[in-house]
């Protein structure tokens, strides 16, 4: 039996409480606006409300301009500067901003909702909607909250800390999940929290929205913290295949937000993040196809050697369209402990997807086991079904063999993650589980009596 890994979800991680920009900006407003990402990434809301206002006045009338004013809103909330953030909260409701959710529960406009003018903001936001010639883009209901990896932080703790209301619209904010994360780590004695949200679009969770938060206790941090040292080298682009990738991407996150690819959009190779079924796209996988493989070394080099991790994790996906499936493995399987998460995340991507679509073992276990212990959720759930792939296409024979070193070394992982509840962190763990065990529990309490038997017998 073969298991379905993708179930038309967006994970954020890094990321702000807005949509997607339009593409091409003035060169002016996109410079601006480029600063002021820096600067909300550096969690410094003055500069980043300056910039973002700045950007909006450089801009032509139209969603941009909007666009940026609302961004500058939120810094200057964040910054305590209600008055300045409703002055330019104003000027994007005036320029046509018309999703009433979003502000209503952008956790960035908190401050902002006491106020007197708050409610005819969004009674205008609202009458923006009626006008409006595309809906805005969809907001996701919080269907269940996740504290990973931490002995005395649990879910009713991040739930508080995080401040957030199970069955309730949530809005991304990565400044506000990034203050919380802040302070978990000085409460807790945690060298590592991170937050992410997972989106789901389509099947049975379809509009709902999951936070997780993975966490390393002070004292296991050199078990689940080690790394590859950071690159720090300027390898050049093959004929520009990193930038074209990078192109591909965001056109095909915003096409994905807004609902527009064809429901059989695909790839020709094991491993797809969406597919090309949109006239937008139809011409990156073609080039992929063609120069893909003339240029492997290169890109190898790009993924072990750039200093630049978006540039790694784009070389990561490009190496899918290696001539074979083994080839693709041997390239991308020494970088699972890159040090940058999501260069990480596209790596086990690639590798599972690849093992999925074999019948043939293609890594040791040994390997993949160790991914599983890793810090965040995006690389666990990835391991953790590449485990299933794997474990599916052993002999019977080698399964047994492994099995008692498996169960000792994840057993304790595996449980836990089974009492989690977003479905693609959960669901893979009960398959190892039932795959090791040729038990079918379904839930943790069953699980962990099972393991005490197995760890005591």
């Amino acid at each position: 039996m073969r298991f379905v890994m993708a179930l038309g979800v967006v994970a954020l991680g890094a990321g702000c409480a807005h949509a997607p920009k339009p593409a091409d900006p003035d060169e002016e407003a996109q410079q601006l606006s480029a600063e002021a990402e820096q600067a909300y990434d550096a969690l410094d809301f003055n500069r980043c409300e300056e910039r973002f206002r700045a950007s909006g006045e450089a801009s032509m009338v139209g969603p941009d301009r909007v666009a940026s004013f609302y961004r500058a809103a939120g810094c200057a909330s964040l910054a305590g500067h209600a008055d300045a953030a409703m002055e330019v909260l104003k000027r994007a409701v005036q320029g046509g901003y018309s999703d009433a959710v979003h502000l209503e529960y952008n956790p960035e406009l908190a401050a902002l909702r006491p106020l007197p003018e708050w409610s005819g903001i969004v009674a205008k936001a609202r009458a923006n909607l009626e006008q409006a010639s595309e809906p805005p883009f969809p907001t996701f209901i919080l269907t269940g909250i996740d504290a990973f990896g931490s002995r005395r932080v649990d879910r009713e703790v991040v739930r508080q800390v995080l401040g957030l209301e199970v069955g309730k619209p949530i809005i991304h904010s990565a400044a506000v999940f990034r203050q919380k994360e802040q302070l978990l780590r000085e409460q807790y004695n945690l060298v590592f929290a991170r937050t992410g949200m997972t989106l789901f679009f389509a099947e049975e969770f379809k509009g709902s929205a999951f936070v997780v938060v993975d966490m390393v206790d002070a004292q296991d941090a050199a078990a689940r913290l080690r790394f590859l040292a950071p690159p720090k080298g300027h390898p050049p682009d093959p004929e520009g295949l990193i930038a074209r990738w990078r192109e591909y991407q965001p056109r095909l996150n915003r096409l994905q937000l807004q609902g527009m690819l064809a429901e059989d959009s695909s790839c020709k190779v094991a491993h797809c993040i969406g597919g090309f079924g949109h006239p937008d796209l139809a011409a990156y996988e073609p080039e992929f196809i063609e120069k893909v493989p003339e240029h492997l070394d290169a890109l190898t080099t790009v993924l072990r050697e750039d200093a630049d991790a978006p540039k790694r994790a784009a070389a990561a996906y490009l190496l899918a369209y290696a001539p074979t499936a083994l080839e693709t493995v041997e390239r991308v399987r020494p970088f699972i402990r890159d040090p940058d998460e999501q260069v990480r995340n596209n790596v086990l991507r690639v590798l599972t997807a690849t093992q999925q679509a074999a019948t043939q073992p293609l890594l040791h276990t040994s390997v993949v086991a160790d991914a599983v212990l890793l810090p965040t959720s995006t690389d666990r759930n990835k391991a953790t079904y590449l485990l299933t792939y794997l474990l599916d296409d052993l002999p019977p024979q080698e399964l047994k063999a492994q099995r008692a070193e498996l169960i000792q070394k994840l057993g304790e992982t595996l449980v836990a993650m089974s009492a989690l509840q977003l479905p693609i962190n959960r669901d893979p763990a009960v398959l190892v589980l039932k795959q090791l065990s040729g038990e079918k529990y379904e839930t943790a309490g069953e699980w962990r009596a099972w393991l005490a038997r197995q760890l005591n017998p």
